[in-house]
C-alpha cells in the first residue's frame, strides 16, 4: 500500500462511535463530515478554530498519514520511551505489517455550548480500521503538544493518566453488534468560561499489545502506521 491508500477520507454524517458520549448526547457520536474551521462568539469575544495545514498542497487542511513517528516538536518515540521505557518495550514495524487502511469518517472542529455557561470546543477525528486487525489486542497510543499562549508547553503520552500508555477511546469495540477496531478523538471535549488561545498538534498509532515479555520483562508492543492532525483556537480582534 502506499500513503495514499493506507489513508482513506471517506467523510460521513455523525454517527455513534462506540465509546463514551460527550456531555448532551444519549449515545456517544461523531461529529461528523469536514469542518476545517469555525468563526464563532462566546462571552462577547470573537474566536476561530480551525484545523492545522500539516503541508498539504493546497485545500483544506486534511491528517496525514505516517509509517513511523516523524514529528522533532513531538518526539514521539522519546516521550514515550521517557514516559513508559522503564516497563515497556516499543517496536517500530512501520505500515508494512498491517495491510489495512486508516478510514477518517470525521475531522472537524467544534464550538458549542451544550446549555451550560461553559464553552465546549476542540476538534473530532474518528479513524476505523478497514479491515480490523484480526488478531492480537489492538489499541492506539497518542503523544500529543498543546500550546497555550503565555504558558509552557511539553508533549505528552494521552493515556488518561492510567498506569498504561494506550489511548483511552480507542482499540477494538462495538457498535451495535459490529466489531470495529476504531480511535475517537474528542469524545470529551475541551469545557472553558474563558477560553485561551490553544494550539493542539498530536501523533496517533495503531499497536498491537502482544501480551508477552522480552527479555528484560518488560511488555512488548508493536507499533503500526499512525496519523497526525492538529487544531487551534485564536481569539479574533473586533471586526476580523
Amino acid at each position: 500500500m502506499t500513503s495514499s491508500t493506507r489513508l482513506l477520507l471517506t467523510y460521513r454524517n455523525s454517527q455513534p462511535h462506540g465509546w463514551p458520549a460527550r456531555p448532551g448526547q444519549e449515545v456517544g457520536a461523531t461529529v461528523g463530515g469536514h469542518t476545517a474551521a469555525k468563526d464563532f462568539t462566546f462571552n462577547a469575544r470573537s474566536y476561530r478554530i480551525g484545523l492545522l495545514p500539516l503541508g498539504e498542497a493546497g485545500g483544506s487542511p486534511q491528517p496525514l498519514y505516517q509509517d513511523v513517528p516523524a514529528d522533532p516538536a513531538i518526539d514521539f518515540k522519546r516521550t514515550l520511551a521517557k514516559a513508559f521505557g522503564a516497563r515497556y518495550s516499543f517496536t517500530y514495524v512501520g505500515g508494512s505489517r498491517a495491510r489495512h487502511a486508516f478510514e477518517v469518517q470525521s475531522y472537524s472542529v467544534y464550538a458549542y455550548q451544550d446549555g451550560s455557561p461553559d464553552l465546549s470546543y476542540g476538534a473530532d477525528l474518528y479513524v476505523v480500521c478497514d479491515p480490523p486487525p484480526s488478531r492480537g489486542t489492538m489499541r492506539w497510543i497518542q503523544v500529543g503538544k498543546r500550546i497555550v499562549a503565555g504558558g509552557p508547553s511539553a508533549a505528552q503520552v494521552d493515556n488518561a493518566g492510567r498506569p498504561n500508555p494506550f489511548y483511552k477511546y480507542g482499540g477494538r469495540t462495538s457498535v451495535y453488534g459490529d466489531q470495529v477496531v476504531n480511535f475517537a478523538y474528542g469524545v470529551l471535549p475541551e469545557q472553558t468560561s474563558a477560553p485561551s488561545d490553544v494550539q493542539f498538534l498530536a501523533e496517533t498509532f495503531l499497536v498491537q499489545d502482544t501480551g508477552t515479555k522480552d527479555a528484560a520483562g518488560k511488555a512488548v508492543v508493536n507499533v503500526f502506521g499512525g496519523i497526525k492532525y492538529g487544531w487551534q483556537l485564536t481569539s479574533r480582534a473586533a471586526g476580523n
